[in-house]
């Protein structure tokens, strides 16, 4: 009792104390992340405005080249423009003197048209225009009067061009044009310059109008105005363009006083020239530079300067722009002591908000380990109460563990110790054991016709049931799904062992009313004994589980007893499906050919592909039985494509060796019809192989219309559609063959053996015979008559009008090379005498 109390003193002090020192440690870390913080941010401040600013500058920079650029690379289509539109005028000005005066002499229109000429001038008064016959005669030159009248033609540039004849060429083929010559300026007669002239033919009295502009006028032009606009840009508080070409004149400043001078060798405050620097830094073609600029426009005092500087080496210019550094600092400053301010602000009400936390804390784990102190007593009463709960919930779950969750019977586990306690008891008694897998027939149908609500009320009614027909020694479980499994140990003998198999069966007998629904359902049984089917709990159960469902192919609702027959089937199955796998694979599998015969000529009409198999260890494998094997596994769309390729290759090769053309009829399994890429599959092996369609008969047997008319009928369409014949095989033997003739498009009916085995000697199945005959004939449909051995069933069923036989009478089915030898060449086949068929058959 006395440690008990020493723990509720702790339990009472120790929440308070853990409350502050943990307060203590938070304030701590958030002041020390606090303060790094703010440094960080400081850091991040500074780097990202100096950086901001220094982007500025070379924005602006930037797009001053780029406007200088564009300038300067029109420079020679503006001079061009407008050269040719001022020549446009002088010729319409031309064009309208001659038409008021053309009936007056030339030498009078001449004059007109000079005098209205001569005087105009462009350009800033530079332009004026010229004009020459196209022999070189001068009718007008402004500039050089005395030219006029005088023949220059042989005038030649310092590079060796001749101005007038080039212009002359240029109006005499084109009407007019561009020119390019080197001549001296009015004002400087010393050097000649690049001129680019434009000159129109005026026709009617075969001269050029013309005029001309020297390149390097324009290009000046283009400075002034540029220099003009750049010196006016202002941007931030102290931004501004300047520009110094490099022998370090200004061109451009803010201050007006710095222009036109020149600051090659001035040295500022440091004894360094900035203009150097400036022009240092444009000649390596861009970059940062840090100078002590010589004022500030808003101080008009030396300051510390950040510029980007760009060359432009056309004009021998460096253009640049910054920003001051105490321009920076200020701000930098400005914005570091609002966010400390802003930081402290912060941090104070964290302070504050921490120990009204704290002290909250503090009271309320005071509260707290008052109230656990109390409820401290209460709780170890209840621990005991709660051990007791715990057992019962070990209970549930080791219950759990063990049974199935819906019926509450045994699981498989559980009835794994039930099945070994029973051998056991069984073999002490010197008795048998009855092992019965029950599966419940149909189960699926019965969840998608009423829902799983039902089937699982059915399954747990049926546990139930089971679970009270039971004696003491004996067990059920749920094995799964709507699987069930007894256990019955302590019989006597087999017939014991049968009467609680019915007894099982008989339970099904009676209709089961569930949500007002009465529902029928059987089960099929497997039953395995010991100790004649093994001794331990996983024979017992594998051996009844294969004779399950030998018991469900057999008939469903039935029980059956697993024998050694059972076992060599089961054993012989197995390895028919692994040497099945490699039949393909190892050529063992082969296409024979049953010939089938024109009742009305005699003639081998066509052929049935029948396949083979031979295996080297099982011998020949019955078509019969390797066929089901194939379809339970999945391969009959492989064996039916060999079928279809080989039987197709064979049959093309005798009908192109021979005079005959074959009919080729193929049997086709109901899962390989409905595999998705059938059709596709068979129109490409024709096609590939240029096999007309009308040449194969496809048979499919009346159980493929039974299990999904809705399903098979587009298909079957689409094969008739595509050219193919359609043979229903063993006509006569299902329960609506009648109904299919006329829903389907079937163009052939084939009468089962077991009719022409007995119509002979059966009124009843003559009867059918003639029957089928005279429905194919109403219907339009070729009839087939297979299984005829004797010549009397060929001689009636000719009588009867059958359109085709086949059978062991004409031949068994023959290979490849066999059937040619034979058939190669018409081969007849007596025909009786129709006086004396109707003789013995009318």
């Amino acid at each position: 009792m006395t440690h008990d109390l020493k723990i509720l003193r702790l339990i009472k002090i120790i929440p308070p104390i853990i409350v502050i020192i943990f307060a203590i440690l938070v304030n701590v870390i958030v002041i020390n992340n606090n303060q790094t913080k703010l440094s960080k941010d400081i850091v991040s401040l500074r780097q990202d405005f100096i950086k901001k600013e220094q982007e500025q500058a070379k924005y602006q920079v930037q797009q001053v080249v780029q406007q200088i650029n564009y300038e300067k690379n029109n420079t020679e289509r503006l001079l061009k423009e407008s050269i040719k539109a001022r020549v446009h005028q002088a010729h319409r000005i031309a064009t309208t003197i001659y038409a008021a005066n053309k009936d007056k002499p030339e030498v009078q229109v001449t004059t007109l048209i000079t005098d209205a000429l001569r005087s105009i001038r462009f350009n800033q008064g530079r332009g004026y225009y010229f004009i020459y016959k196209t022999n070189g005669l001068s009718v007008m030159h402004p500039t050089l009067p005395n030219f006029e009248g005088t023949y220059k033609s042989d005038i030649q540039d310092e590079r060796g061009n001749y101005i007038l004849r080039d212009i002359a060429k240029v109006v005499t083929t084109e009407g007019e044009g561009f020119t390019r010559w080197w001549f001296v300026k009015p004002q400087d007669k010393d050097q000649e310059f690049e001129k680019i002239g434009f000159s129109k033919r005026f026709a009617p009295y075969d001269w050029f109008i013309g005029t001309g502009e020297y390149v390097i006028d324009v290009e000046n032009d283009i400075k002034q105005r540029l220099l003009h606009r750049i010196s006016n840009i202002r941007y931030g508080s102290n931004g501004y363009i300047f520009i110094i070409d490099y022998q370090g004149n200004y061109l451009s400043h803010y201050n007006e006083k710095f222009k036109d001078t020149n600051r090659y060798n001035t040295l500022n405050e440091q004894d360094v020239s900035n203009a150097r620097q400036i022009i240092g830094t444009a000649e390596q073609g861009a970059g940062f530079l840090k100078y002590m600029s010589s004022m500030m426009p808003s101080t008009n005092l030396p300051a510390e300067k950040i510029s980007y500087i760009m060359g432009f080496p056309d004009w021998q210019w460096a253009i640049g722009s910054g920003v001051y550094v105490s321009e920076i600092e200020d701000y930098l400053t400005t914005r570091e002591n609002a966010i400390g301010l802003q930081n402290r602000q912060d941090l104070s009400k964290i302070l504050w908000l921490s120990s009204f936390v704290t002290v909250f804390f503090v009271a309320l784990s005071l509260i707290f380990a008052n109230y656990l102190g109390r409820r401290f007593a209460s709780y170890e009463n209840k621990i005991s109460d709660d051990f007791a709960e715990l057992n019962l919930i070990k209970e549930q779950l080791q219950f759990q563990a063990l049974h199935d969750s819906l019926t509450k019977l045994p699981n498989r586990v559980l009835f794994d110790t039930c099945i070994k306690d029973g051998i056991a008891l069984s073999k002490q008694n010197d008795k048998k054991l009855a092992l019965m897998f029950v599966d419940l027939d149909d189960f699926k149908k019965i969840n998608d016709l009423y829902g799983h609500s039902v089937g699982d009320q059915l399954l747990t009614r049926l546990g139930s049931i089971f679970n009270q027909m039971l004696s003491p020694s004996d067990s059920v479980a749920r094995f799964g799904g709507d699987e069930f499994i007894f256990c019955f140990p302590m019989l006597e003998d087999l017939a014991e062992a049968e009467t609680k198999a019915k007894h099982i069966c008989e339970i099904f007998k009676n209709h089961f009313v569930i949500k007002g629904k009465s529902i029928h359902s059987s089960c099929s049984i497997g039953v395995a004994m010991y100790p004649d089917d093994g001794n331990a709990s996983e024979q017992l159960i594998s051996k009844a589980d294969i004779v399950l469902y030998k018991s469900k192919s057999l008939q469903k609702g039935n029980y059956l007893f697993f024998n050694d027959a059972i076992n060599t089937q089961v054993q012989h199955d197995l390895l028919l499906e692994s040497k099945l796998h490699l039949a393909i694979e190892k050529n063992e599998l082969d296409v024979l050919y049953q010939p089938q015969i024109d009742v009305a000529t005699g003639l081998i009409y066509g052929v049935e592909a029948l396949v083979r198999w031979y295996n080297p260890k099982l011998g020949h494998i019955s078509p019969v039985e390797f066929i089901k094997v194939a379809e339970d596994v999945g391969m009959i769309n492989e064996i039916g494509r060999f079928v279809i390729e080989k039987s197709l290759t064979d049959i093309l090769r005798f009908n192109r060796d021979s005079d005959i053309q074959l009919q080729l009829s193929i049997n086709i399994s109901p899962k390989q019809l409905m595999e998705p890429d059938f059709i596709s599959h068979l129109i490409k092996v024709t096609t590939d192989m240029a096999a007309d369609h009308t040449l194969v008969t496809l048979e499919i047997t009346e159980n493929v219309l039974i299990n999904d008319l809705a399903k098979v009928q587009p298909i079957l369409q689409a094969i008739r559609d595509y050219g193919f014949k359609l043979s229903l095989d063993d006509f006569g033997t299902g329960y609506s063959s009648l109904s299919y003739l006329s829903n389907m498009p079937i163009t052939e009916i084939k009468i089962d053996r077991t009719f022409i085995d007995k119509f002979l000697t059966n009124s009843q199945s003559e009867s059918l015979v003639k029957t089928i005959i005279a429905i194919g004939q109403l219907c339009d449909l070729t009839v087939i008559a297979e299984g005829v051995e004797t010549e009397e069933q060929y001689a009636r069923l000719r009588h009867y009008g059958c359109d085709l036989v086949q059978g062991y009478y004409f031949d068994r089915p023959l290979p490849l090379a066999k059937l040619t030898s034979i058939y190669q060449k018409k081969t007849r086949y007596p025909e009786a005498d129709s006086q004396r068929d109707n003789a013995l058959y009318s």
